[in-house]
């Protein structure tokens, strides 16, 4: 009896180790943005498809600041700002200013990217203020 036990528990063991390990792999994928967009409309050495494209082209010339979030930060923040794998940033006692400093320039421990930079991205300047003043003033 006690063989059959064993046996089951390392199955199980091995399963959960998998498990955690795919969820991980998932994580740091969905935080990370997937792939890092490159100039001539490569993502990590991949062309992108024409849904991605005309979902950046929506999202380059977007102004309301709900759709900004939730396309941009929604994936790590959620989408009412109570956080899923980034923390809970819904009721911050950041300011506008350190919200809009954040978005730009991300954060960092240790050497460790906990969220990217937007500085460089396709979000212009207006938009990330607009971003910083909905995580502030927005998400009640």
């Amino acid at each position: 009896m006690r063989q059959v036990k064993g046996k089951y528990q390392k199955r199980a063991s091995i399963l959960a180790l998998l498990l955690l390990v795919a969820v991980v792999s998932f994580i740091a994928v969905g935080c990370s943005g997937g792939a890092t967009k490159k100039k001539g409309g490569e993502s990590g050495g991949r062309s992108l498809t024409p849904q991605e494209k005309a979902q950046e082209a929506q999202v380059k010339d977007e102004t309301n600041p709900s759709v900004l979030f939730t396309y941009n930060c929604g994936p790590c923040h959620g989408g009412d700002g109570s956080g899923i794998v980034g923390p809970a940033i819904k009721g911050t006692s950041l300011t506008v200013e350190q919200v809009q400093n954040q978005v730009e320039n991300g954060t960092t421990k240790d050497g460790n990217m906990l969220m990217p930079a937007f500085k460089n991205s396709e979000l212009s300047k207006k938009q990330i203020k607009l971003i910083a003043n909905y995580v502030k003033n927005g998400l009640k």
